[in-house]
């Protein structure tokens, strides 16, 4: 900018500063004509450069339909605010516009907000949404906030929500304001709202759209005269959220970008509002089943300010004590293992009846798996607590094992070997290592992995059944097994693949184990015996026995700096790929691999 244009050399030094800010920057004269804009002025209206020369600055800026200038008169007072202005490709962003007067020219900072803005209404949004549902999360007390809080933002002295029932797909009418509507806006809200559901995008529809849709045939309600229209879906399979104004005042892209961002969060604490709804109704259902469970011997046992005042002969063959050693003598938190403690005390703590998974701590280190419910009752003695147990180890042993196979599923194996991990990185020294209290990592027991998968499985299923298939899995699972030492343990990965954990086995002991396992289950003898009837002879019922053979891939490590296995058993699958790239019934060893830095 040079000083013709009245900035003078250190307005020059200035606005250089500014540019090099990538700040958009303009001045004008009096009457609020562009005399100068710089290249981010121009950019931030999708223009070229030199094309804003002689353009008003009211031009430049849009007025929402229906409301006046956001401009004072004259422009020469200056101004300060948030406006709306229009790219040359018609897109509508919001701007901090700064106006100030300096003699005889307007200088003109402008700065892009539109982010800014839907992420300030967001959070609001957030806010607000989350304290009602914290308060109340019914449609009663949420709609109502919803719709206080997009009448700031846009045009919406109407609105309604039409929601989707999960059970049953019928669309409802969940809310409106003002609850009676008239029949022609009935109707054009079911127009909208159908749209919104049909394309999953917000619709925005001015009268002039309106009637320009009908025309077309597109829509078949007529217009509520001097009406705009404005949707957004709620959410997946959740429904729409609807607003309306009449009387000049229209909606346009920017009102649809910001009903668009914010729709979706009222879905959200709508469907927030059922969960809480529905699990409140599972409790009651729980809470009841345990009082029943109580008048039939469920074990039970009574607290006062958290000590156990009373047990049950079921409770104490649960808990594994004596009513000497139990009653008034522990705190119910004593009872659970350490880890689990704060969460038992929170739930005490709740005014409302709550249910939990926890564990009893039992001696030896051993633990039985429980839910518990608890219960407040207030009697003539004072207020007491009521606990009932009911013992799920059962379920949460079948939640860890591969039903098919009886062996450790993908989640039990998972946490084995995380457990396995994290035993190898505290004997290398890898937790003080990343402390910086060592080096480097120290040499340790190492940890070996192999994965394993049956060759040609689907062949397998095509050809002989998926009845002989499962079969063959089960049997293949008790061939891995039996091979295995006591300390060692094998899992279903997935499909026909397993993972074997070797503690304290090296590359040369896991190789050798991998070949006997490929060794013991080409050996095994298993037959299609589905397909075997009475009157087959030897000869034939030989010459039925099924080859099943598998490929390994091994990897090992001692120095585990990396915090997860992931790359250890990357390590193997990779070698397990090249077993069965080459020919299948292999085994294949990874080449030894530094572990990635923490």
């Amino acid at each position: 900018m040079s000083s013709t244009n009245g900035t003078g050399a250190q307005g020059e030094v200035l606005a250089r500063a500014f540019e090099s800010a990538g700040a958009a920057l303009a001045t004008a004269d009096l009457s609020g004509r562009i005399t100068w804009a710089n290249a981010p002025f121009h950019a931030l209206h999708g223009v070229p450069s030199g094309s804003l020369r002689d353009v008003l600055l009211r031009d430049l800026v849009v007025a929402r339909p229906g409301a006046p200038a956001p401009f004072p008169e004259p422009l020469a007072h200056g101004f300060r605010g948030v406006v709306r202005h229009r790219r040359a490709d018609g897109s509508v962003f919001f701007s901090a516009l700064s106006v100030t007067p300096a003699g005889n020219v307007l200088a003109i900072v402008a700065r892009d907000v539109t982010e800014e803005r839907r992420a300030s209404a967001l959070h609001d949004c957030l806010l607000a949404l989350l304290r009602t549902l914290r308060e109340s999360p019914a449609p009663a007390e949420l709609f109502p906030v919803s719709h206080a809080l997009l009448a700031r933002l846009l045009p919406a002295p109407c609105l309604a929500v039409v929601g989707i029932d999960p059970e049953t797909a019928r669309v409802d009418l969940l809310y409106s304001a003002p609850e009676e509507l008239e029949e022609n806006e009935r109707e054009a809200l079911w127009t909208v709202a159908g749209r919104v559901l049909a394309e999953g995008t917000p619709v925005c529809l001015g009268p002039s759209d309106w009637e320009a849709e009908r025309a077309a045939g597109r829509i078949r309600a007529a217009c509520v005269p001097g009406t705009s229209w404005l949707g957004a879906p709620l959410g997946s399979d959740l429904g729409a959220l609807v607003v309306w104004a009449s009387g000049g005042a229209e909606h346009d892209r920017a009102d649809a970008e910001i009903l668009g961002t914010l729709a979706p969060q009222v879905g959200q604490a709508l469907q927030r509002g059922r969960d809480e709804a529905r699990r409140r109704g599972e409790l009651l259902e729980k809470t009841a089943l345990m009082d029943a469970l109580s008048d039939a011997g469920q074990a039970i046992v009574t607290l006062r300010d958290g000590f156990v005042v009373h047990a049950n002969d079921a409770a104490l063959r649960l808990t594994g004590s004596t009513s000497e050693e139990l009653v008034g003598r522990k705190l119910l938190v004593e009872l659970v293992p350490i880890p689990e403690r704060p969460r038992l005390a929170r739930m005490l703590s709740a005014s409302s009846p709550e249910t939990l998974e926890t564990a009893i701590a039992l001696p030896g280190g051993r633990r039985r798996e429980v839910q518990m419910a608890i219960r407040a009752v207030d009697l003539p003695t004072g207020l007491v607590q009521l606990a009932v147990f009911h013992d799920v180890t059962t379920l949460a042993t079948s939640a860890r094992t591969d039903f098919l196979t009886g062996l450790p599923n993908r989640r039990a194996t998972e946490e084995a070997l995380s457990r396995e991990w994290e035993r190898l990185r505290r004997r290398s020294g890898a937790f003080a290592l990343a402390r910086g209290e060592v080096e480097e990592l120290r040499s340790s027991p190492p940890l070996s992995v192999v994965m394993i998968d049956i060759d040609d499985f689907s062949v397998f299923n095509d050809e002989h059944g998926h009845h002989t298939g499962d079969e063959m899995l089960r049997r293949t699972a008790l061939v891995l097994r039996s091979v295995l030492r006591s300390c060692d343990l094998v899992g279903r990965w997935g499909g026909e693949e397993f993972l074997a954990l070797l503690p304290e086995t090296d590359l040369a002991g896991a190789a050798a184990v991998a070949e006997r396992l490929r060794r013991a289950v080409a050996a095994d003898a298993f037959f299609d015996l589905p397909r075997l009837g009475a009157s087959v002879s030897a000869e034939a019922a030989d010459a039925t026995r099924l080859r099943v053979t598998i490929s390994l891939g091994v990897a090992t490590t001692e120095k585990p700096a990396s915090s997860a296995p992931d790359e250890l058993v990357r390590r193997a699958d990779a070698a397990l790929y090249e077993a069965k790239t080459g020919g299948k019934d292999r085994v294949v060893v990874a080449p030894a691999a530094g572990e990635p830095a923490a």
